[in-house]
């Protein structure tokens, strides 16, 4: 305990300058109601010489307190100041003071029978108690405005957390806003029908479909034939494209080549039928004839089958839950 360092607080100048105030007005008071140096009493407030000799004690002493808090203040970062050096610091204080005292006593205002040991020890017992509960007042009072401030920073430290705290619920739901926002976005992208963009040899964009609406791709010649449903009615379009161009360009798609001349949605396909040792598709309209399917296709064909049925199921499980 006592070797711990003494708070900031008692090295400051703002307690310094109130303790040393505080100190002179309480000794003043203590002096002139309790006329504690019954050995020697030479203070006075009426006669000239006296008096004067009064102020002239009381500036030395006040000058002595302040060159020993001067150099407590200019050591403090130099050395630790623990309990036990502060209380060390205050006795060797009222220890000049009281020397300060039996000197001007004694030399001053000499007195047959009053010896110089006397004075001494009843001015140490009067300088102690007239420091003592200064030191006691202000000791507390500063400690009193320290937990006052330490309270404040608190405060002020818990206000700042519940202000983060909001802003963090405020972020947390603008955030949970923007991902239901985003989820929304996403489910509406999926939703929306996905464009499908056709060009020429020359790479000039022919056609803008979307890939629900297309059901199949048929090569003639140098030309493909894109089928495709407008106003429930199955339409066409010539395109002047070759067939291996368009099938790089519908990669990633439902598109998939099924034959030499054909390429099929496979979200169109009700099922895929064998007659004669041959293999035939049958799209989900009646009015599309069969669309043959090479053996060379028929493997991927199936395989992109089972991938879409297995996607398609778990689009219904995900709806249903």
């Amino acid at each position: 305990m006592v070797s711990r360092e003494i708070p900031k607080y008692l090295v400051s100048r703002r307690y310094i300058s109130a303790l040393i105030l505080l100190i002179v007005i309480f000794s003043i008071i203590f002096m002139l109601l309790y006329e504690p140096f019954s050995l020697a009493t030479w203070f006075s407030t009426s006669q000239t010489l006296p008096f004067s000799i009064t102020i002239l004690f009381y500036v030395a002493a006040i000058v002595i307190m302040i060159v020993s808090r001067s150099m407590m203040y200019a050591l403090q970062d130099r050395y630790i100041l623990t309990i036990t050096r502060y209380l060390w610091w205050l006795i060797f204080e009222n220890i000049a003071i009281s020397l300060l005292y039996t000197i001007f006593t004694t030399t001053l205002f000499p007195k047959s029978g009053v010896h110089f040991p006397d004075v001494g020890v009843r001015a140490l017992g009067c300088v102690t108690l007239i420091l003592t509960i200064p030191n006691v007042i202000i000791l507390f009072y500063a400690a009193y405005r320290a937990k006052c401030e330490e309270f404040e920073a608190a405060s002020y430290q818990l206000q700042r957390l519940r202000e983060e705290c909001r802003r963090l619920e405020l972020m947390t739901k603008h955030e949970k806003e923007r991902r239901e926002e985003a989820v929304t976005q996403a489910a509406a992208i999926d939703r929306a029908p996905r464009m499908i963009n056709l060009h020429d040899n020359n790479g000039t964009l022919r056609l803008t479909i979307s890939e629900e609406s297309l059901y199949y791709l048929e090569s003639e010649d140098n030309y493909i034939k894109v089928y495709y449903k407008h106003n429930d009615k199955i339409a066409s379009y010539m395109l002047r494209c070759r067939t291996r161009s368009i099938e790089e360009h519908l990669k990633g798609t439902s598109m998939k080549r099924c034959h030499r001349s054909y390429i099929v949605n496979i979200n169109k396909i009700r099922f895929v039928s064998e007659e004669h040792r041959l293999y035939f598709i049958t799209l989900d309209d009646d009015s599309i004839r069969k669309i043959p399917v090479s053996r060379s296709y028929y493997d991927s064909i199936y395989a992109s089958l089972n991938m879409a049925h297995k996607v398609s199921i778990n689009e219904d499980v995900i709806s249903e839950s």
